[in-house]
């Protein structure tokens, strides 16, 4: 019989079967074999982050750029609790990444070992599992290849989810078992699609007066790149006349530039969609979407359909958790919309649909998706927010591949509400949890995986500050990532709530929020980037247009830091409105 591998090689083979070509990671002595392993090896690549919580976020910018799946590796104790928080993040948006966390040496388990994140220190095995789809420690050599695959298949199946392994340092050193067939998982398939319920849908849709199909980011695997689905879901609304609206993390999984489209209907979101739903709605179509309290916007009862509502998600947990579904259909989106697709096309041979004509009235009749920006706005400094959203639409408007992660914060509002965004190009937002600096990390991942595309971070200065030293990352490693700076000097989004729930507030001052007015120019420059200052209108394309050239020839990271009125008022109304309500509550 021969020798069985070790678990080291097993895990290494396990990656490369699944396409893993860069893998994030913080150095530590608890995964020393490991890093070797990397250090050693010539067809994975070991980025080594600044802090844990940047190789996390990178990991899942790594994976949503690509599709594929996103590893980090950080030390045990502290290093692995710093990882906690953007692991969260992966999860609640549905991105796979695996997380190896390290793990004294189990001989040493129960006796005080440095860092031991045990049953008996720190359990982090614990710790990770309410924000995971799976957390698990390998202690044994003869389970650990299965563990690893079930992990794998946690983090790869639909619904799709973050995990997390804790690995013992001895266990890389010892014999595993292998599994009797190849490392790879292979395709993953959702609960297949019933015929009866597809054809129900679609009868429900073509004969409503005022149907809504609402995209949630559980429809990202089936919308979320430029294939026939994506075109001939856009051809069948159109033809139908069929509006369609999105969450804020779903924007751009439709294009914005057709007339079915509404835009964002969550927070913040577009005028167009929040006029259509301001008049009773009775066909409901929700494609993959929990129906958040952000995505939902407060889970306004505009939502709830005075006729039927169909609520389609591979998670049943999902479905009717926020609004009563009167059809819940446990289904991945994609072979969901392939059947729906086929149904039309069999409808389409007994006849037209009579109803589009006056839909199509409606839609004529709304105003539009992406408001224009005053002119007057231009000549004012500090810059406006909507002056630079409208720089950053030209910018768009080029033909070039960019992939958008926006972090939390009010540029997040501005961007959802006033610049289209469509294929090839994409926004990808944190939206799941709302953590402020994700983005400053994860820009770095995307850029590391998707090397021909721009990849840009929209961000605010507070946000920036969390994770602007992943820059040094970037520089180090030639990673050319663009940073947008929106330079308030303050946690805006915050103070303009506070503001509102407290107005005239001796306890609420611009002091109480402001940052200090650091030089984020030259702290970029410190960490490596090459740095770009606006502080009017005509200066803000061309450095966007100077750094992405300067991104891509040099391959240097950018940051652009634009100084933005803080007194304009933000985005975030319907939100302000919420939180304050809920602040009155408890004071009563």
């Amino acid at each position: 019989m021969p020798d069985e591998p070790l678990f080291i090689d097993h895990l290494m083979n396990v990656l490369k079967s699944h396409g893993v070509r860069t893998v994030f990671g913080l150095p530590g002595s608890a995964i020393g074999p490991l890093l070797g392993r990397l250090l050693a090896e010539t067809e994975i690549d070991l980025v080594v982050s600044r802090h844990e919580a940047g190789a996390v976020a990178m990991a899942d910018g790594y994976a949503r750029a690509t599709g594929n799946l996103g590893v980090a590796i950080v030390t045990s104790g502290p290093g692995a609790l710093n990882a906690l928080p953007h692991l969260a993040v992966a999860n609640a948006d549905n991105s796979p990444v695996l997380l190896i966390t390290g793990e004294a040496d189990q001989a040493r388990h129960g006796r005080g070992a440095f860092q031991e994140s045990s049953r008996d220190g720190v359990d982090t095995v614990d710790v990770f599992r309410p924000c995971t789809a799976y957390s698990r420690s390998l202690s044994s050599p003869d389970s650990a290849a299965v563990l690893l695959a079930n992990a794998l298949r946690h983090a790869l199946s639909t619904p799709r989810g973050a995990v997390h392994l804790s690995v013992p340092v001895d266990l890389y050193g010892k014999a595993c078992p292998s599994p009797p067939v190849a490392p790879g998982v292979g395709a993953m398939w959702g609960a297949s699609v019933p015929g009866e319920a597809v054809d129900r849908v679609l009868t429900a849709l073509l004969t409503a007066s005022r149907p809504l199909i609402l995209l949630g980011n559980g429809s990202r695997q089936a919308l979320g790149e430029t294939t026939s689905l994506v075109t001939d879901f856009a051809a069948f609304c159109g033809r139908h006349a069929l509006p369609v609206a999105t969450t804020t993390k779903a924007k751009g999984l439709f294009p914005e530039d057709r007339e079915e489209a509404l835009g964002v209907v969550s927070i913040g979101g577009s005028a167009r969609a929040h006029a259509y739903i301001d008049r009773p709605v009775d066909i409901v179509l929700v494609l993959g979407s929990s129906l958040g309290e952000w995505a939902s916007r407060n889970w306004t009862p505009a939502l709830q359909a005075s006729h039927t509502f169909f609520h389609v998600d591979a998670d049943p947990t999902r479905i009717g958790r926020a609004y009563w579904a009167n059809h819940g259909i446990t289904a991945d989106i994609t072979p969901f919309l392939h059947a729906l697709l086929q149904a039309d096309a069999r409808h389409r041979e007994r006849g037209e649909d009579g109803s589009a004509a006056s839909r199509r009235a409606v839609l004529r009749g709304l105003p539009p998706v992406h408001p224009s920006t005053p002119t007057t706005y231009h000549e004012l400094t500090p810059l406006k927010p909507q002056v630079v959203m409208h720089h950053l639409r030209e910018w768009l408007a080029q033909t070039n591949e960019r992939i958008l992660l926006l972090d939390a914060g009010n540029g997040t509002g501005w961007f959802t509400r006033q610049v289209p965004i469509s294929a090839p190009s994409r926004a990808l937002l944190p939206w799941g949890m709302g953590s402020m600096g994700w983005a400053n990390a994860a820009v770095v991942g995307a850029k590391a995986a998707r090397p021909d595309a721009t990849c840009a971070t929209i961000t605010g200065d507070g946000g920036f500050l969390m994770n602007a030293v992943e820059i040094a990352t970037a520089a180090h490693r030639g990673i050319g990532a663009i940073w947008i700076v929106l330079q308030d000097d303050s946690y805006n989004t915050v103070r303009q709530g506070m503001n509102h729930a407290f107005p005239g507030s001796r306890r609420i001052t611009d002091e109480s929020f402001r940052l200090g007015d650091p030089d984020l120019a030259t702290l970029a420059r410190s960490l490596g980037a090459q740095a770009h200052s606006v502080n009017h209108s005509g200066q803000l394309l061309t450095a966007l247009g100077l750094a992405e050239k300067l991104a891509h020839e040099n391959r240097r990271p950018q940051v652009v830091c634009v100084r933005v009125d803080p007194d304009e008022p933000g985005p975030f109304d319907d939100r302000n409105d919420a939180v304050s309500e809920s602040f009155r509550q408890e004071t009563r």
